[in-house]
């Protein structure tokens, strides 16, 4: 085999060896279902500090997303319905993944977003979530406990996720 076929061979076990550590799971231990959902601090649109624990009492829906990604732009809408259905016992929160807040704050305009949408500008509180691949949708119960964590949307993926909170009410 020539320096060339060899270079190309490892460098294509690389490239597959990364795809798979980077978009199939969550990077931490700490996102077994069951755990308690590591608490964070991220301002809104409007500059106010948002913490996950706030949220004690209620099931919560975390949403990572980007305004780039086209999966997301899907998603959006359908997790905002789902804050629609369950206004009571359910809190959407969107978290933007490391875009700056005008960026986010006119796409939150022009698509008349109403979900409370928090600004993860370091990134750090979708890397302990796991959110190489987005969008990415964690579903944490009453207690602060995981109960969902879902990369993508599949068939089905929106009921499942209706009928998860429907049984965490």
């Amino acid at each position: 085999m020539t320096p060339k076929k060899i270079f190309a061979a490892i460098a294509i076990l690389v490239i597959v060896a990364v795809m798979q550590l980077d978009c199939t799971h969550p990077s931490t231990e700490m996102l077994k279902v069951g755990n308690a959902a590591p608490n964070f601090k991220l301002r809104n649109l409007q500059g106010r500090e948002v913490l996950l624990s706030q949220f004690k009492g209620k099931v919560v829906l975390l949403d990572f997303w980007a305004t780039w990604c086209g999966p997301c732009r899907m998603t959006m809408p359908l997790m905002e319905k789902l804050q629609k259905e369950f206004p009571k016992s359910m809190t959407l929160l969107a978290i933007n993944l490391q875009e700056p807040a005008s960026v986010v704050r006119d796409y939150v305009r022009e698509q008349n977003i109403g979900s409370e949408v928090l600004l993860d500008e370091d990134g750090s509180v979708g890397s302990i979530y796991g959110a190489e691949a987005i969008p990415l949708q964690v579903l944490i119960d009453k207690e602060g406990k995981l109960r969902r964590v879902q990369a993508g949307l599949g068939p089905g993926t929106v009921a499942q996720i209706r009928s998860e909170i429907q049984r965490l009410q």
